[in-house]
């Protein structure tokens, strides 16, 4: 395998430390650009060159960080708040888009040779019974998602007349071992015994594996085919929240304890505590199709949904 000198950005982030340490494991040479190094696991700070920025407009010390790099991953952002303010909608473009565009803009400058953008199926739209596909017209429908098609847009253009090759993948929500925020809080309330009135939702959700999310950002790292794409991606199970419920009371040996509510009525009690967006979540649909990032790359997800969540239960010692 050739040696490749890779610079991680967001590396102490939940996506960022399962890509280090898989690059580490894998032979590369990673530096990590972080705000705390602390935030980074004591193995990955051994096994990874971590440096120290205190922001995308850090611009010396990323300048300097990006001599000798083969391959940049793009991963810091603004990530997704529920409820945005116009503060808030300036942080994503002078984040999401404006950092992007003066890192790739640093990295050609340092003779970098491809750029990897983490970003979002949110650039495609928000719930609808269809799956998402390469071939539909973006329709970012709030800041944060607007920022981030943004900067696809910007730093495929920039790639156009440069030597450096730019690469897009949007995945949906990723899980995994570590993974924080409501998809954790939903682990917690299955494991708990909380009874939830979800058992008649059959809508259609995709989500990623971080394993399987890792893998393809570095089969894009190399593939010749991956230059200037824009790619989708997603395990190849298409769950709803009832399955997905149940699929982690499995993992992790408890009973799911589902009960009936008419969906209407779970809309209008969300819509009355603020909690409409996270309503939707649960009870609409969002799923993707992969199947051009699979025959592009040649690529399969490597993992199931069961194997992610058997591992983060043994993780946990949840699974006895």
């Amino acid at each position: 395998m050739l040696r490749l000198n890779v610079l991680v950005t967001g590396a102490s982030g939940f996506v960022g430390q399962h890509l280090c340490h898989t690059l580490a494991q894998q032979g590369y040479a990673v530096r990590g650009l972080v705000r705390d190094p602390s935030l980074l696991s004591s193995a990955l700070r051994d096994s990874i060159q971590p440096v120290k920025i205190t922001g995308l407009d850090d611009t010396a010390t990323i300048a300097a960080a990006l001599v000798g790099i083969d391959v940049v991953i793009h991963l810091a952002a603004r990530v997704h708040a529920m409820d945005d303010t116009q503060a808030q909608d300036a942080e994503y473009e002078r984040v999401n888009h404006q950092g992007s565009m003066q890192l790739v803009r640093m990295a050609a400058a340092a003779g970098v040779r491809r750029l990897l953008f983490l970003s979002s199926i949110k650039v495609n739209g928000e719930e609808r019974a269809a799956p998402y596909s390469l071939t539909d017209i973006p329709n970012p429908q709030d800041s944060y998602s607007r920022s981030k098609y943004a900067a696809e847009s910007g730093l495929l253009a920039f790639a156009e007349n440069s030597q450096l090759e730019v690469v897009v993948v949007r995945p949906p929500l990723v899980y995994g071992k570590g993974v924080k925020a409501n998809f954790a809080q939903l682990i917690h309330w299955v494991v708990q015994g909380v009874p939830l009135p979800l058992a008649s939702v059959k809508n259609q959700r995709s989500l990623v594996s971080v394993v399987n999310l890792v893998d393809l950002l570095q089969v894009c790292m190399t593939h010749p085919k991956a230059c200037g794409q824009v790619f989708l991606v997603a395990d190849d199970e298409v769950v709803s929240t009832t399955r997905l419920i149940q699929n982690i009371a499995q993992a992790y040996s408890v009973n799911a304890r589902l009960f009936y509510c008419p969906q209407w009525l779970l809309r209008v009690i969300a819509k009355l505590l603020g909690r409409a967006s996270s309503a939707d979540r649960l009870l609409g649909s969002l799923s993707v199709d992969i199947s051009a990032t699979k025959q592009c790359l040649d690529w399969h997800p490597p993992v199931t949904m069961m194997q992610t969540l058997v591992e983060m239960a043994n993780a946990e010692g949840r699974n006895k």
